[in-house]
């Protein structure tokens, strides 16, 4: 190349500008069809009356109801609806939805397949939360290709919904770039936290299923796996096994004659994603089943405790005079929720975070956790302001239901540094790392395994979140630095990594964000601008 051809300095400069997220590109917070016949959800009755902690922790909270259009309504609204909006003097107006979502992009999209219920015709239909609709995409009882695609699972088969959750990366993507395919599945934990909760207090039984054939679900519901893929399918309602005898076989799938309106713009390719997604794929039946299989059993080996104090998580919250419950109902908790902006530092009670934490983990309904499989997950906290509990590090064990003391004293810079120095991490009460031994899930689950450790970090976040709100806590998830979260609670988190984490304390009265440069902070910035740091010779 010629000096005088000037093509390298001119396309270097273009390459390293710095400027501001592309607005122009930002993708739709909606997706939408044109041509599908639209039916109106009823809007009337979609707040679950049972109590947030009791439909977080138990498979049912609530009375057994039927699945017609109503309890398919209420469900759709709790899990992924809209409720409420907001006009700011800033920002203008601002949606608020059901479920928390990383920068609020809502990368999560929302489909049915059902045999006819009460109100709604059998079909493939798309859930709208800006007009709270169902777009019917396919016409139709397609529960039997539904089924072969998840290995022949007769609860597929024989529930009357089975709700497909679906990830566009690029929703995600267009401000957190690769790193947004960890929060698309943060995102559809979240979903799922409120939809398993919904079901619960609904007593409707629920069940995720992460396992299946990738194309054939992505075939039903016409996505590409590329652009938008499915993460999991859940079969809701009680269950009717003589009604699959009815079905007929899997049969060959027209192209819709429905078309998808407000496609994204000038993507930019994240070739990650698509890698890690493709890698984590199961293409064929025995794939599917011999990796369902890899996930019965396994029961961790109980351990005594560490060395130091123990503190017994369980029970329930007191309750308020006159001796009602202390929690919320959950249709108020999920209708009120948002996520704190900044906490006051003052103490919360201790038996309000051990119900949250106790709530949290309770097992999820899932088919990567096999009986005596609690969780693919293991918590770690710093605590900074929790009645009856001293300021430091813990670890949460699970299966043994106890706080296992690692280190003790304030850790309140420390918090705002490993969440990626910001002052919500600092002013909480506690903050909870969701970590996993990443190499044991890999090898026991292969790629798919990384999708599921953030899936249920997400769901698990997510009931901090409803638990939180609904004892009148604040709480929020960040972004972290991951291998600092690693080293500090190491050496008993070597090896392992943080998934999400989630902070939950007192919200402020000032509920907006207030700088923050922890000492951590100052001092890596002075290393870097050539001081030697603490301890070093000279």
């Amino acid at each position: 190349m010629l000096n005088q051809d000037t093509q390298a300095a001119r396309a270097y400069h273009d390459a390293t500008k710095l400027s501001y997220i592309n607005l122009s590109n930002k993708p739709p917070l909606y997706k939408s069809y044109s041509g599908a016949a639209s039916i109106p959800l009823p809007a009337d009755s979609l707040l679950a009356d049972a109590a947030t902690l009791s439909s977080v922790s138990s498979p049912k909270a609530g009375p057994e109801t039927a699945l017609d259009l109503s309890a398919l309504a209420r469900l759709m609204y709790l899990s992924a609806g809209l409720v409420r909006k907001a006009n700011l003097p800033v920002a203008g107006e601002v949606h608020y939805r059901a479920a928390a979502s990383a920068g609020a992009l809502f990368p999560i999209e929302v489909y049915a397949v059902c045999r006819d219920i009460p109100g709604l015709d059998a079909g493939v239909y798309h859930f709208s939360p800006a007009d709270f609709t169902l777009n019917r995409l396919r016409q139709g009882d397609l529960r039997a290709s539904l089924a072969e695609a998840v290995d022949g699972d007769e609860l597929v088969a024989a529930s009357p919904v089975s709700l497909i959750l679906t990830a566009n990366f690029w929703r995600s993507a267009w401000k957190y770039r690769a790193r947004g395919y960890r929060y698309c599945f943060w995102d559809a934990g979240t979903i799922l936290a409120n939809l398993l909760a919904a079901a619960s207090a609904s007593g409707l039984p629920a069940r995720i299923l992460a396992g299946f054939l990738d194309d054939d679900v992505n075939r039903i519901l016409s996505l590409d796996g590329r652009d938008e893929s499915a993460i999991c399918v859940v079969p809701v309602g009680q269950p009717d096994s003589t009604a699959t005898q009815a079905l007929d076989g899997p049969g060959e799938l027209a192209p819709l004659q429905v078309r998808q309106i407000d496609l994204p713009q000038d993507v930019i390719d994240y070739p990650e994603i698509h890698q890690v997604h493709e890698a984590s794929n199961l293409g064929k039946i025995g794939e599917v089943s011999a990796w369902r299989l890899a996930g019965q059993g396994s029961v961790p080996t109980v351990r005594p405790p560490l060395p130091g104090h123990v503190y017994p998580i369980g029970g329930e919250p007191k309750a308020v005079e006159g001796g009602q419950p202390v929690d919320s109902p959950l249709g108020k908790a999920i209708s009120e929720r948002g996520s704190t902006r900044r906490f006051d530092r003052q103490d919360i009670p201790f038996d309000k975070f051990a119900a949250v934490l106790a709530a949290a983990v309770s097992p999820v309904a899932a088919d990567f956790l096999g009986e005596g499989q609690l969780s693919l997950l293991e918590p770690y906290l710093i605590v900074n302001g929790v009645q009856d509990l001293p300021s430091g590090s813990y670890f949460f064990s699970i299966r043994d239901s106890r706080l296992e003391e690692l280190r003790l004293g304030e850790m309140r810079h420390e918090a705002g540094h490993l969440c990626f120095e910001q002052a919500l991490g600092a002013d909480a009460s506690a903050v909870v790392y969701l970590m996993v031994d990443l190499e044991a899930v890999l090898a026991k689950y292969g790629n798919r395994g990384y999708r599921l450790a953030q899936l249920e970090a997400g769901i698990l976040g997510g009931r901090i979140y409803l638990c939180a709100h609904a004892l009148g806590l604040g709480a929020t998830g960040m972004t972290f630095y991951d291998d600092d979260v690693t080293e500090y609670f190491s050496p008993h988190a070597a090896g392992k990594s943080l998934m999400f984490l989630v902070a939950l304390g007192k919200t402020h009265a000032n509920n907006r964000v207030r700088p923050f440069r922890s000492r951590v902070g100052v001092l890596l910035d002075s290393m870097a601008r050539g001081a030697s740091g603490p301890g070093s010779p000279g």
